[in-house]
């Protein structure tokens, strides 16, 4: 809890101090800037400020002098967010966001410039190690060594832009651009829904890469076998192996009939022999064995600029996926129990910390972008609102009323109220479904 509190708190404050800075440089008197919300505890006042910290400790605020949410309009006052010119108001206003958009990109660069790791793969093309037999994928006849160059429309120049395509594509038909022996072709694939919310959604293809044995089953065949846990899977049959969904599909459609393995074990190679069993809980046949993905891995300390382009490529991608989820949740396509509230951030912080710092960074850069943009949504009570209004009376050359304003406001304020129902309550329904 601790974490997931220091966590909001440094991303809702670094928000505000955008509009803090925007509202100084400008000359709008800033009335207080608090750490937290309720009654204040103890803090400090300094030209005209007061830097408090108040009793609840989640986010924080800016109070601008005549602000009051924008509904007050007085202009007498030369220190009032009203008295400005609506160009600065709007700066002032968009500076909350953009200081969330260059926190993610500040989080992930140091990141980076400290420790930059991932599996080697996912930086390069898509190329098609393995399809497994009756799989969306292997429907669409696609085939390994083919290369993904385009999904639904959108380029996938590597495997990671690929996997969050394919996630926004979950649970529909869409058409794969792909290219074979030097043949642009295209296909149609049916992107099935991922099995659980925490896991991305699995067409059937995958890249190729080591497969080494985890947990080995007492009394089971792979046991018996003479199989260990470390042991890394070279081929089945004289077939090389290439992936795990590969290893699982050869063990699940064996029969029972016995297969050959070479293995690698301390450097040497070896054969082993195992014939699977029939698990009569699920009907398929099993050798007894955790299978782990080994890939080679990245890792290395960017320097500052490569950093930087990283981060922001990074984040591009992110802003995207965003911005089209919002598109689909407003045309139906993504329903609106995907979405999550206050619990599945804690549930996903608590996940992330136990992973370690650096996933816990990442995070902490895509809940940044996920506020600025979701800032940007022009409803009243949020930045995009108050930006609309701006806009909009800018065309008309006149302040909009305050009636207008108010009703504004408490529509805006109903449909935030209704928003948080819905996704405290898809939170809650996750978290009682759990196991």
């Amino acid at each position: 809890m601790v974490t997931f509190l220091i966590v909001l708190s440094i991303l809702v404050v670094f928000h505000e101090f955008g509009h803090f800075l925007a509202a100084r440089y400008f000359g709008v008197t800033v009335e207080s800037f608090s750490l937290g919300f309720g009654p204040r505890l103890l803090g400090v006042r300094r030209n005209g400020t007061d830097y408090k910290v108040c009793l609840l400790p989640v986010g924080g605020y800016v109070k601008m002098a005549g602000m009051n949410e924008g509904l007050e309009s007085s202009t007498s006052d030369p220190g009032s967010f009203q008295s400005k010119p609506r160009w600065q108001r709007l700066i002032i206003i968009a500076m909350g966001p953009a200081f969330n958009g260059v926190l993610a990109v500040a989080l992930l660069a140091g990141l980076y410039t400290y420790q930059f790791e991932q599996p080697t793969y996912v930086g390069r093309e898509a190329l098609i190690g393995y399809v497994a037999d009756g799989t969306p994928a292997d429907r669409a006849a696609l085939e390994p060594g083919d290369v993904v160059r385009s999904l639904d429309g959108r380029e996938t120049p590597t495997w990671q832009v690929l996997f969050l395509e394919t996630a926004m594509a979950a649970g529909r038909p869409v058409t794969v651009e792909f290219e074979r022996d030097g043949r642009l072709l295209t296909t149609s694939i049916d992107i099935p829904e991922a099995e659980s919310r925490d896991e991305l959604a699995a067409p059937g293809w995958s890249s190729n890469h080591r497969v080494v044995l985890g947990r080995v089953m007492d009394g089971r065949p792979a046991a018996l076998a003479g199989f260990q846990r470390g042991d890394e899977l070279l081929a089945i049959n004289g077939r090389e192996v290439v992936g795990v969904d590969q290893v699982i599909d050869s063990i699940s459609t064996s029969g029972g009939t016995r297969l050959d393995f070479g293995l690698l074990r301390d450097g040497e190679r070896r054969s082993v022999a195992v014939q699977p069993e029939l698990r009569p809980d699920d009907g398929r046949w099993r050798i007894g064995v955790a299978l782990v993905s080994r890939y080679e891995v990245e890792r290395s300390a960017l320097s500052p600029t490569q950093a930087l382009v990283r981060s922001a490529d990074a984040n591009y991608v992110y802003a995207g996926l965003i911005f089209r989820t919002l598109q689909r949740l407003i045309s139906g396509s993504v329903p609106i129990d995907t979405l999550e509230g206050p619990v599945g951030i804690y549930e996903h912080t608590k996940d992330a910390a136990a992973y370690g710092f650096g996933a816990l960074v990442q995070l902490m850069a895509l809940i940044s972008v996920n506020l600025a943009i979701i800032n940007l949504v022009p409803v009243p009570v949020l930045d995009g609102g108050q930006i609309l209004v701006l806009l909009v009376e800018s065309t008309m050359r006149r302040e909009v009323s305050l009636a207008v304003k108010a009703r504004m406001f408490q529509v805006g304020l109903a449909f935030m109220v209704i928003l948080f129902g819905i996704v405290m309550y898809n939170d809650l329904a996750r978290k009682l479904a759990a196991p």
